[in-house]
């Protein structure tokens, strides 16, 4: 183990004992994370963050039952569930976003992972087509948003998504390809050309 894992393992096991600020360490590395994925998913500010506080709330009450060695998913697969309970609730209530998130604090993150499928960084040159991303995965189905940003914008690998969404590797892969496809039909019917080279 290297230092940083050393360190946060301990401070997993002090907050499983009760120690609150062992757990606000390790929320707040990746409260941001949290927000960000959660705004993409949700499309606004007041909803992403209702979200993370659930999500962080969840997680304390639940700390000393987390049995596994990655803080980071373990809190992106409670936010990434909190989320989509929240999606469910407006599409029976008729309440879905109709704008883009439009948080000048959110800067797109795109990931260097390779895969099969250009990547939303390679589709999202620039910040018109970024914004356009952004609009874009709101229209597209919630599992396959979920799946695209955890590996695209978050950087998780298929396994990790899979324990995330609780859904099978090759599910995981299909849903990233429909989803990368959506995302640059939706760009092409804009306008854009494709990646410069």
């Amino acid at each position: 183990m290297n230092r940083e894992a050393d360190e946060q393992a301990e401070l997993i096991r002090r907050a499983r004992a009760g120690d609150g600020r062992a757990f606000e360490s390790l929320a707040r590395a990746e409260e941001r994370g949290l927000y960000r994925h959660a705004l993409r998913m949700l499309g606004t500010p007041s909803d992403a963050e209702d979200v993370v506080q659930d999500a962080l709330l969840s997680a304390w009450r639940s700390i000393g039952a987390f049995q596994g060695t990655s803080v980071r998913a373990w809190l992106f697969r409670i936010a990434t569930n909190r989320a989509i309970d929240l999606l469910r609730a407006r599409r029976r209530h008729g309440g879905l976003p109709l704008e883009p998130p439009d948080d000048g604090d959110v800067e797109p993150r795109w990931s260097e992972h390779p895969s099969g499928d250009p990547e939303l960084s390679e589709i999202a040159a620039g910040r018109e087509a970024a914004a356009i991303v952004e609009a874009a995965l709101l229209l597209i189905p919630v599992e396959q948003r979920t799946a695209l940003l955890l590996r695209d914008v978050e950087g998780f690998d298929y396994a990790e998504i899979g324990r995330i969404t609780t859904s099978e590797i090759g599910t995981v892969k299909s849903r990233i390809h429909r989803g990368r496809v959506a995302v640059r039909n939706a760009l092409v019917q804009r306008g854009w050309k494709g990646p410069a080279g």
